[in-house]
């Protein structure tokens, strides 16, 4: 994924599915703390908005930086690559600590239910 359109789609649908599995888990079990739901569906809408606005990186150089149109090609789109690497890493670490804080917020007796749910 080494442009912009890709990498919003990929915000938009992993930051949805996020939100949707904690509204979900709040719905079905009544033990789940809504304090803490609150907390991390502002979390996520606050990690979309930062992904989406990050996503917008220029190359700043120009074509006659370099010797020919090749050479300038060439670096462009490495630095795109580049820098979309570096968003989805660190968007991607940010969603990891929204899970392990999403279940944090499942009680244990919930978490057990949902792994024999799963297992079956």
């Amino acid at each position: 994924m080494a442009n912009k359109r890709e990498f919003k789609k990929y915000v938009r649908s992993t930051c949805g599915a996020l939100a949707l599995d904690i509204i979900m888990a709040r719905e079905a079990f009544p033990q789940v703390d809504r304090r803490l739901v609150q907390e991390i569906i502002t979390d996520i809408a606050a990690l979309q908005a930062t992904a989406l606005s990050r996503a917008s990186v220029d190359f700043d150089r120009t074509a006659r930086d370099f010797e020919n149109r090749g050479a300038y090609l060439a670096a462009r789109n490495a630095y795109y690559k580049n820098s979309f690497a570096h968003l989805i890493a660190n968007f991607d670490e940010s969603v990891i600590d929204l899970v392990k804080k999403m279940n944090s917020a499942l009680p244990p007796e919930v978490r057990s239910s949902i792994k024999k749910i799963i297992s079956e």
